[in-house]
């Protein structure tokens, strides 16, 4: 764990998170609406507003933050690997490589959930009563709000991978790779990350939920829950292709084109060489946002998605997402209230709900009290249990390339010319979709333009 971190995160916790603070809207708490609601009086204004810096303030009647790291089974992050390798000579000094390569890690630095608040559902579904206005008496101690760390975590990788290399061999030399991956994990999170993961964070790997935060607060253990987050790593492609190659062009003294022009004119077209280096991947694995509920498998295939305009812009519907489709115009390739119904409820992807009104509109859970009535609850505060980083995000592609040559000025002086050409198709890379909408806008790319560069080094 990099100290920075450690450092970071504990600035939270007491004695090191000493701080003078003027919480005006905790003056009407737990709505904490204060400067909503009240009108500003002439000690609010400076020079008459002060903080209390004599140490005899109010606490914030609040859960206060805690870093919390569990030191009972911390060690270090443990890797295993294991591979097999087949080596093949081919002609024209070319060879073939097949490799496996599997890796196991263990004692991972792991997010998991202590002393959160009681999901709302779960409370009014067990209560029958309407949770406090301080929700945090929902917690097991009311007075911590806990981010916590621990060593549990685990990842497991199996890739393969194809290497086809020539050596300069005719004026010929290049490598091409292909790698598929398969990579899970529960913590996902990358070193210098900063923040605290959630139990419903869609990336990162999540922290592992208690069982107050699951719907009907089932008796999970904690390996049965740390399992809830073990998903694909949203950090690595399933496949990349990667390629590098240098050629001499045939063209000059000696060579098949021109092969007995003049040394003068040797000079300007004899011996350029082009060398190119690029790379194509799949998409990143992605989660549909937490804040729905997926009741079937919103993927669609490179055939099923549609072209529309939506908010004036192009876009592409790359799953099936929560949108209103009245919205769309323009829309071309298939029938677009077939994958995303006007009628919400209907949709794979949708709000929670529905809510006492009966509408999909608010992603909130209609729950009945014991004295009659309905109350509404939001879906923050439990644990999704929706698929993650089942969606397969949008791809890639880049090749760059170098014209190059080296005129021989005198025995000891050389110069080279070389242009190069980054992005040289000028190929867009589109952006990933929308989490929520599952449309994917069509109106940026997110790689830069066809770039040109000429140098001239001498040497001597």
């Amino acid at each position: 764990m990099p100290l920075s971190q450690i450092l970071q995160a504990s600035r939270t916790n007491p004695p090191l998170n000493l701080l003078y603070r003027n919480a005006i809207n905790e003056r009407n708490f737990p709505l904490d609406n204060f400067t909503l609601v009240s009108q500003p009086a002439p000690g609010d204004f400076l020079p008459d507003a002060t903080v209390d810096i004599t140490g005899n303030g109010v606490i914030s009647p609040g859960a206060q933050g805690e870093t919390l790291w569990d030191g009972r089974n911390w060690k270090d992050g443990r890797a295993q690997e294991w591979h097999v390798t087949l080596e093949h000579e081919l002609p024209y000094q070319t060879a073939l490589r097949v490799s496996y390569i599997g890796n196991h890690g263990s004692d991972l630095e792991q997010n998991f959930a202590i002393n959160n608040r009681e999901a709302l559902f779960n409370y009014v579904t067990r209560t029958g009563n309407k949770p406090p206005n301080n929700r945090d008496l929902l917690r097991l101690n009311p007075n911590w709000n806990i981010r916590a760390l621990n060593r549990t975590g685990f990842s497991n990788t199996n890739s393969g991978q194809i290497e086809i290399e020539r050596r300069f061999y005719q004026d010929v030399a290049f490598q091409w790779f292909y790698i598929y991956t398969r990579s899970l994990s529960t913590s996902d999170v990358g070193g210098f990350t900063s923040g605290f993961i959630g139990v419903n964070s869609s990336r990162q790997g999540g922290a592992t939920p208690e069982n107050i935060q699951l719907l009907g607060e089932p008796s999970l253990s904690y390996d049965q829950r740390l399992r809830l987050v073990y998903y694909n790593s949203t950090e690595i492609p399933a496949h990349r292709v990667r390629y590098n190659g240098v050629v001499g062009l045939p063209i000059g003294r000696g060579k098949k084109f021109a092969r007995n022009v003049s040394g003068p004119l040797n000079q300007v077209i004899g011996g350029w060489q082009i060398a190119t280096i690029g790379d194509w991947r799949s998409g990143f694995w992605r989660s549909i946002s937490t804040s729905r509920l997926q009741t079937g498998d919103p993927r669609l295939s490179a055939n099923q998605r549609l072209l529309l305009t939506m908010n004036g812009q192009l876009q592409r519907l790359w799953f099936k997402g929560d949108f209103n489709p009245a919205l769309a115009s323009n829309v071309t390739g298939g029938n677009l209230t077939a994958l995303v119904p006007q009628d919400r409820s209907q949709r794979v992807v949708r709000p929670f709900g529905p809510d006492c009104d009966g509408s999909f509109d608010t992603n909130r859970l209609a729950v009945p009290l014991t004295g009659g009535g309905c109350f509404n609850v939001g879906v923050s505060d439990f644990y999704n249990f929706s698929p993650r980083a089942n969606i397969m995000g949008s791809g890639g592609w880049n090749t760059d390339l170098s014209a190059f040559k080296n005129f021989k000025i005198k025995e000891r002086v050389n110069m080279r010319f070389t242009a190069d050409f980054f992005n040289a198709f000028n190929h867009p890379i589109d952006n990933d979709p929308d989490s929520t909408t599952g449309l994917q806008n069509l109106c940026c790319q997110r790689n830069d333009p066809r770039i040109i560069q000429f140098s001239l080094r001498l040497d001597w």
